[in-house]
């Protein structure tokens, strides 16, 4: 009985791995037509803030601290360091 079991157990493992495979091929498929398509994947990006190259410029002269500019900007200290960087 327990080696039926463990052959049954090992069939429904062999079956359930090649549903995953396909289902992971399918996937990769509709990934790659949809990049073809242009499609962007995410989370759309946020604006940058009305005043950013001006305080962007206060900060790299000296003029102003990072915290400043996050409390005059309003945004959160992570956002802003991401910002930072690109520019």
């Amino acid at each position: 009985m327990d080696m039926i079991n463990a052959r049954l157990i090992e069939v429904l493992g062999s079956i359930a791995e090649n549903e995953r495979r396909k289902i992971r091929a399918r996937q990769r498929e509709g990934i790659e037509a949809a990049k073809r398509k242009n499609i962007k994947f995410g989370r759309p990006s946020k604006p940058l803030p009305d005043n950013w190259q001006q305080i962007l410029a206060d900060v790299r002269s000296g003029n102003k601290k990072p915290v400043e500019a996050i409390r005059e900007l309003g945004i959160s200290r992570s956002y802003f360091y991401k910002l930072y960087s690109d520019n």
